[in-house]
């Protein structure tokens, strides 16, 4: 944002503003034990303003927040808009279900939602029908389109980004898994644990006057040539010839036994079938009975790996795929979780999944029992 000549008076208020800043965050303020000190030491207002990005710190590198951090991040960017920057922090409602009648999309618009957040819309950012002549649902978008929707709302390569939801809520891993394969700092990529109703149970602030959402889908973007959002080619994503290739190979036995294919849909793939070899590990495994926007411990997600006879840290290659690529997004979040770097070419997503398979009338197809 651009910066104005600041009055003493404006310059007296921003002061008073830091220092109440500090004083309920200074356990946040890393090498100083008094904000008072902070402040005389710094000599400068600007430089004071090195508080607000220790308020911040504490989301570094953590890709689940409990609602409680979500909370303090919060309270935090209220501050840093009151001293008039842009603070490095976006909410986003990623509220959507794969089955029944609740939308997400209105359920943000007639409120409540946080404050400042946007709606964030599986099926908004994705691939244009133009683009998908086969009409496979939740395609990943082109690079081009993924920046220019960052631009629209405003999103900054530098920023965190907090991805929450309703409750009853299970895809919020497909919002960060975008976020990731077209090159956020991956450190700055985080699902909040618990529901936009634990927020307000824990004395969240809620906007809830009605607002009318923007649907990316009906605009003109991904046209211009330089965009403020620096994107990359998405990675680790695998198309269907990468997996025919794999199945159809000279040596297939031992070539399927190298490359381990996790398949995350639920009932469809007894009752649909599955590519040949595929490991069934359903994308409820992996979040709490009781509250689907929780993850399981570490420890718990190995062992639902374990059980199905999977080491997360394999050096073998991971395909990972569902029905519609969407629940895909759970497995490779628990293998990250469980230590495996994503950013290796030895795991892939299946983007086109189980819908594009199917429709394909040369692809091998197993039923489980037959």
């Amino acid at each position: 944002s651009k910066k104005h000549p600041q009055s003493d008076n404006t310059k007296m208020l921003k002061t008073f503003t830091i220092l109440s800043v500090l004083l309920r965050n200074q356990n946040y303020v890393r090498g100083f034990t008094n904000p008072l000190t902070t402040l005389a030491r710094v000599g400068n207002i600007d430089t004071a303003m090195l508080a607000k990005s220790n308020d911040l710190e504490h989301l570094e590198g953590y890709t689940l927040l409990s609602v409680q951090q979500c909370l303090k991040a919060y309270n935090a960017m209220k501050g840093i808009e009151t001293m008039g920057d842009k603070p490095n922090l976006i909410f986003l409602d990623a509220s959507w279900w794969h089955k029944g009648d609740l939308d997400g999309r209105k359920m943000f618009e007639d409120g409540p939602r946080i404050p400042g957040s946007m709606h964030f819309n599986i099926d908004d950012v994705a691939l244009t029908p133009d683009l998908n002549p086969d009409s496979l649902p939740h395609m990943l978008p082109t690079p081009e389109f993924f920046a220019a929707v960052m631009d629209e709302c405003g999103i900054r390569n530098q920023d965190h980004v907090i991805i929450t939801a309703r409750e009853s809520v299970y895809f919020t891993p497909r919002i960060w898994f975008l976020f990731k394969t077209f090159g956020h700092n991956p450190r700055k990529i985080h699902l909040m644990q618990g529901s936009l109703e634990e927020w307000m149970n824990l004395g969240g602030e809620v906007d809830a006057d009605k607002v009318v959402t923007t649907r990316f889908q009906d605009m003109e973007l991904g046209e211009k040539e330089v965009y403020n959002y620096k994107v990359r080619d998405a990675t680790g994503v695998c198309d269907m010839k990468e997996i025919l290739d794999v199945l159809g190979s000279n040596d297939s036995k031992a070539e399927i036994e190298r490359v381990l294919i996790l398949d995350s849909r639920g009932s469809s793939y007894a009752k649909k079938g599955h590519m040949p070899g595929a490991i069934h590990l359903p994308y409820s495994n992996w979040v709490l009975p009781e509250n689907t926007l929780k993850w399981k411990s570490v420890d718990e997600l190995r062992s639902v790996f374990e059980g199905a006879g999977v080491n997360p840290t394999t050096n073998n290659r991971i395909i990972c795929s569902c029905g519609t690529g969407v629940s895909v997004c759970h497995t490779l979040l628990a293998l990250e979780l469980c230590g495996r770097n994503l950013l290796q070419s030895s795991t892939k997503m299946y983007d086109g999944s189980w819908s594009e398979w199917a429709k394909n009338k040369s692809t091998p197809k197993v039923r489980s029992g037959l």
